[in-house]
């Protein structure tokens, strides 16, 4: 812990270093003055004075100590989000898939969390740690030959402790890892909170197996971890008392000593009880920080390696758009629901600019997936995709991604234009509001859309506002029309499709409105993980209109099977 505050500010724990051991030893002292003074002769004055310029001396370097600590902990939790973000963002997604979104979150908050409250106890554990120190120094000037018998009970201590340490440990990481099955059981109760409260059985047996299992395993872990550090921290305590008791009335009978030595060494200790309970009680902060440290460490080693080449890569794909091939392309997962493995392909597929595809089948043919592999996000098993010729791998994925604009089907909808110069696309974002019928609901100011509380349907319509000022080369839509009435799903079909493909783009649509299959320049029917058929449909007259007569003109006649 004390390795990774370092490096991430040197400077500051350096600070925080030489104030806390200032701030101890002031303690010390101001413990050995106050011993002196109420012992001894000392001058009036003088001893005022000796008082005050320690006590300020505490107060100072006390407060610089937590200032700079407070500064490293708000920096670094800030630091340690923002790299867990990046490193989401930079590791592939079947990846992210196979950890899920509650352990991600569980780094991103329970892990973040545990290490800034271990790093703000830090100057704490500075300041008595130097206390400590500054009194035992104090009691050897006493009695040297007591202290090196101190020394040696402090050394037992330590070696039990370090010994015992291990119990609540493990406690302690099964704690850990029993909280990312708790937070995949809040991420349920809170994604599908209508579900259950639509379902009075289903939402009773998910708290009593579920919810109520984990929270059950964690508190357990949690618990034995705080019982072992207070067997820990009473094992301590009883060795500081047994101390005490020894000066008192074992030492005497050894060595003869002073009334001094003796109420000095008594005073000093007494005033060691408050840091050494500080420290003692810290432990548990500091094993789960530890913890912590390590799943977060561990998750950047496993992320920065999965994304070593795609980010060290210099390979960059072609801006524009010629070709798009998919070749003896395969990839297979595991169906949970089925208890089998599904495997798509081999797939060989070619894609034009100004096309407009579809792409149709029954439900788990495999069209998500295919689109999923097309963007880049899926990884093919074998087989291969070029852009414009070029073979697409770990090299270039990402910027081969960054030519698709996609609306899945469980899309997500910023609230925000990130990425989009807003006031260059003025009039095209009016526009497109006003022929979505969405101008009277939401509007666009610095970017930011003023609602997205909206219908699912209206939520669509303004990701595909987003998709349209994105202006890449490719567009995808997985079942876009699935959530609209009539009007908009025929806009969508007989004005907006062609628009696209009337400028150049490309556009693949998952879709089983065959009422609109005419308007495609081509259906890939996919059928157990394989094309099935490629038809190019003809013109049917009572479904078109006027503004598609030039684009049934160019259909082809044949259909292929």
């Amino acid at each position: 812990m004390l390795l990774f505050l370092w490096r991430s500010s040197w400077i500051i724990i350096s600070g925080v270093l030489l104030t806390g051991v200032a701030s101890g030893l002031s303690n010390a002292a101001l413990i050995a003055f106050i011993n002196t003074s109420l012992v001894g002769q000392m001058n009036i004055a003088h001893a005022i004075w000796w008082f005050a310029g320690l006590a300020f001396t505490v107060l100072i370097s006390q407060t610089l100590s937590h200032y700079l600590l407070n500064q490293l902990s708000t920096q670094l939790v800030r630091d340690l989000r923002l790299r867990i973000s990046r490193l989401i963002l930079n590791a592939p997604y079947p990846n992210l898939q196979k950890m899920g979104k509650s352990a991600l979150l569980s780094h991103l908050t329970e892990d973040v969390t545990a290490i800034a409250g271990a790093s703000q106890l830090f100057p704490v554990l500075c300041i008595n740690f130097a206390i400590l120190i500054g009194c035992m120094a104090y009691l050897s000037w006493l009695s040297w030959q007591l202290a090196l018998v101190l020394a040696g009970i402090i050394l037992f201590g330590v070696t039990t402790f370090n010994f015992f340490n291990d119990i609540p440990m493990r406690s302690v990481r099964n704690a850990r890892d029993e909280y990312d099955v708790l937070s995949r059981g809040f991420t349920a109760l809170t994604e599908g909170v209508r579900e259950l409260k639509l379902h009075r059985r289903r939402s009773e047996a998910f708290v009593s197996q579920s919810l109520s299992n984990s929270a059950e395993a964690y508190r357990q872990h949690s618990f034995r971890a705080a019982v072992a550090y207070l067997w820990i921290n009473q094992w301590v305590q009883f060795l500081y008392y047994l101390t005490i008791g020894a000066i008192l009335y074992a030492f005497p009978l050894w060595q003869t000593l002073t009334q001094e030595i003796v109420s000095g060494y008594v005073l000093v200790f007494l005033f060691m009880m408050s840091p050494l309970t500080i420290v003692t009680n810290s432990l548990p902060v500091f094993s789960r920080a530890k913890v912590s440290l390590d799943s977060i460490l561990k998750l950047d080693e496993k992320l920065v390696e999965q994304s070593l080449a795609e980010r060290l890569a210099k390979l960059a794909v072609q801006k524009s758009f010629t070709s798009l091939t998919l070749t003896g392309i395969t990839h297979s997962f595991h169906r949970e629901k089925e208890n089998r493995n599904f495997t798509l392909g081999p797939i060989d597929l070619e894609f034009r600019p100004g096309e407009l595809v579809f792409l149709v089948g029954g439900n788990g043919s495999g069209k998500t997936t295919l689109a999923m592999l097309l963007i880049g996000l899926y990884h093919p098993a074998r087989g291969m995709i070029s852009w414009n010729g070029c073979p697409v791998d770990a090299g270039n994925r990402d910027a081969y991604m960054q030519n698709f604009s996609v609306i899945f089907s469980d899309f997500y909808l910023f609230d925000e234009l990130y990425g989009v110069n807003a006031e260059q696309h003025r009039g095209a974002m009016d526009d497109y509001l006003q022929r979505l019928h969405l101008n009277h609901k939401v509007e666009i100011v610095n970017g930011q859309f003023s609602s997205v509380s909206l219908s699912q349907g209206q939520r669509k319509r303004l990701a595909l506002l987003v998709a349209y000022l994105e202006d890449r080369p490719f567009y995808v839509f997985d079942e876009w029309a699935a959530d609209q009435d009539p009007e908009f799903k025929h806009l969508f079909y007989t004005e907006l499709l062609p628009a696209l493909k009337a400028q150049g783009k490309t556009v693949l649509a998952i879709t089983h409105d065959e009422k609109y299959f005419y308007l495609a320049d081509r259906c890939i029917k996919l059928d157990e993980g394989h094309v099935a058929a490629i038809e190019y449909p003809q013109g049917h007259p009572e479904h078109a209109t006027a503004n598609a007569d030039w684009l049934r003109s160019t259909h082809t006649e044949t259909s292929i099977s």
